[in-house]
């Protein structure tokens, strides 16, 4: 299978070939998930299951860059995904706020990337750990297919960076309220030589919060002609612009509901609504730049474009006629095929509605 490079082709890969492998690989995860001992353990990787599914079809469809070997990436980006949704209600639910614990727990993640190396105690700071062997099995099946991957080391310094960030910001974010914006600043500020100097810490955060570099870059991994220079400039597309302009998206359509539970939600911290979709179109703008050094940069470029997309044709944001019109001129500036992606979007959230209510 080749990288596509016209949209019609890429959502007939998506439906005829990605989607079911994506299935298949989930399932296969699933039926482990349900053999959990531990009550409490079972039902929160359960509700990855149940709620977060879209989670693996968004990995899937990156893994297109991997051509022919788009399956074996697969492999990899499905139990890598469930990991992180699992770890993130783990981490939601705890009552207990221990850094520590999330930083054993998301061990696990660093884990992935070392074939053959031994593997943590990951629930060593809690009580409820008799999880049957699943977060381990997790594991072992993304550290199956690194261990195949032609170019992992060109790709590794990286995918480790991308997923120490991932990590460190669980960690952060789950501790007591009073605690988490403290912590924030101050990793931020241990981080701030990295970054573009115009960049806010809650922006920061929100670009470590995003598994889209991890998973373009174990893709293109998949190549024999990855090399260093290749890997650097995946990274610097994905890391910060292209996974900033994802989470900063995921969190505006999820402003309400963030308040009402009162969680922590990085597009609260702007200081008005045209303050924040003038940054979401400088973090579109640099990503899609940055897509047109790469190879395939016509998929990588459908790639920022899907994200724009698939989160403004949530109803939260497409209902919403405060911002309607902002969202409107994100998608247009986005590139035409965002406009096709929306739509498709649109339609295909209809139809997951209207045959979950006939399931019902």
């Amino acid at each position: 299978m080749s990288v596509p490079t016209n949209s019609l082709l890429l959502m007939r890969k998506i439906y005829k070939h990605i989607f079911p492998a994506v299935k298949s690989e989930w399932s296969k995860w699933k039926a482990l998930a349900e053999q959990i001992p531990d009550p409490e353990l079972r039902q929160q990787a359960l509700d990855v299951y149940e709620k977060k599914y879209f989670h693996c079809e968004a990995g899937g469809v990156i893994s297109m860059l991997a051509g022919d070997q788009s399956e074996k990436v697969i492999s990899f980006i499905v139990p890598y995904q469930l990991i992180c949704d699992y770890l993130d209600n783990l981490c939601d639910q705890t009552t207990s706020f221990n850094p520590d614990d999330f930083a054993a727990l998301h061990e696990a993640l660093k884990d992935c990337f070392y074939p053959g190396q031994p593997k943590s105690d990951y629930y060593r700071f809690r009580e409820t750990k008799e999880d049957g062997g699943y977060l381990n099995a997790l594991v072992d099946g993304c550290r199956r297919i690194v261990a195949k991957t032609p170019s992992f080391e060109p790709a590794k310094p990286h995918l480790l960076d991308l997923s120490r960030y991932y990590s460190e910001l669980q960690i952060h974010k789950h501790v007591r309220e009073e605690e988490r914006e403290e912590r924030m600043i101050r990793w931020f500020e241990s981080r701030k030589h990295e970054l573009p100097e115009e960049m806010t810490w809650y922006e920061f955060s929100a670009c470590t919060g995003s598994t889209v570099g991890v998973y373009c870059l174990m893709s293109c991994a998949m190549q024999p002609a990855f090399t260093p220079t290749y890997a650097k400039m995946v990274r610097e597309c994905y890391f910060p612009y292209g996974q900033g302009i994802h989470i900063l998206l995921d969190y505006f359509i999820d402003q309400e509901e963030d308040l009402e539970d009162g969680e922590l939600n990085f597009c609260t911290y702007y200081e008005s609504e045209t303050e924040m979709m003038e940054r979401f179109l400088y973090f579109l703008k640099q990503a899609k730049k940055a897509t047109e050094q790469l190879p395939h940069a016509k998929f990588h470029s459908f790639l920022i474009e899907g994200i724009v997309a698939v989160y403004l044709s949530e109803e939260k944001a497409a209902g919403k006629k405060s911002v309607r019109s902002h969202c409107r001129r994100l998608v247009h500036t986005a590139g035409p095929a965002s406009i096709f992606f929306y739509w498709n979007g649109r339609t295909y959230k209809t139809y997951r509605k209207m045959r979950q209510s006939y399931n019902d």
